[in-house]
């Protein structure tokens, strides 16, 4: 599966793409994060990772303009993976543990709704990273309401089209050997079989934590599991490129080298996802083209 994506382009942007990015060899489309959000602005991306309510339509699309968009891409056998955002919601300005005042006070208002008010100091112990926060007001993902609104949420966008879901901060959300079954619900709730699903399990090196998220979707990550195929990989992503921080590491890389390292890429993992950078069109570059015909003739 070779997969693209962008930010912070809207659907109706993306739309007049899909042919050319069809012809270069991708296989899907990874659009932004379509749940409302705590701040209706495209100047600074992580803005689109801070939705307040699991309901379809913000600024980089409506619902209509999904189902349009779905509809238009599957005519050209192009599909369509969802952002979702199910960990956590958009943050209060002063405090980042508590939800802001746009989400829905029936959320906002139920302590059971949410994990602890502390911060993951620990990336490597898995009880901080499973029941503490990113800096963002966390979800109790493991309750039963909660648990309702993201299946309901995620069976719409089905009806809308998509085909496939990004599960932002996965590493965040339980396993069953750590005592949660929600993976497993969720998969078995999905009104339809055959999606592309994978999940954002960056930085975790334990084989053994990899190869059980693997169990449920694929895993977008910098380490393997012992099944190279269960893997979505990348050169860079939008965090690489525009985070300010650390994590920011690709920033100063070249469009050349990035074409060169993805090209790499795909002969060597069966999914792969290459990043739009903004007003950069390297995606285009007959080289990635010829690398996505080549390991389809193999």
């Amino acid at each position: 599966m070779r997969i693209i994506y962008s930010l912070p382009e809207t659907l109706k942007e993306t739309e007049h793409k899909i042919e050319s990015i069809k012809e270069h060899g991708f296989d899907a489309i990874q659009i932004p994060p379509i749940q409302p959000l705590k701040e209706e602005d495209r100047s600074l991306w992580w803005k689109a990772y801070q939705p307040i309510s699991f309901n379809i339509g913000n600024i980089y699309g409506s619902k209509k303009d999904l189902i349009e968009f779905c509809h238009k891409c599957e005519q050209i056998g192009l599909r369509v993976y969802a952002d979702a955002i199910i960990n956590h919601l958009g943050a209060d300005n002063n405090n980042p543990f508590l939800p802001h005042e746009k989400v829905a006070k029936n959320l906002r208002d139920n302590p059971d709704y949410w994990k602890e008010k502390i911060p993951v100091t620990n990336w490597h112990d898995r009880y901080d990273v499973i029941h503490h926060c990113i800096n963002l007001p966390g979800l109790n993902i493991y309750h039963a309401d909660i648990e309702d609104m993201i299946v309901n949420f995620l069976n719409e966008l089905i009806d809308c089209g998509i085909t496939g879901f990004r599960f932002d901060a996965a590493k965040s959300i339980g396993l069953p050997s750590e005592g949660y079954s929600f993976w497993p619900n969720l998969i078995y709730r999905l009104k339809k079989y055959g999606l592309f699903l994978y999940g954002e399990v960056i930085f975790e090196e334990n084989p053994r934590i990899i190869d059980e998220y693997a169990l449920y979707m694929h895993v977008l990550g910098n380490y393997d599991g012992t099944n190279r195929n269960a893997m979505v990989k990348y050169i860079e992503t939008h965090d690489t490129y525009l985070s300010e921080d650390a994590l920011g590491y690709s920033k100063y890389w070249s469009s050349d080298k990035i074409i060169n390292d993805y090209c790499a890429l795909v002969n060597y993992y069966e999914n792969t996802l290459f990043y739009i950078r903004p007003n950069d069109y390297s995606w285009q570059d007959g080289r990635i083209k010829a690398a996505h015909a080549r390991v389809r003739r193999k």
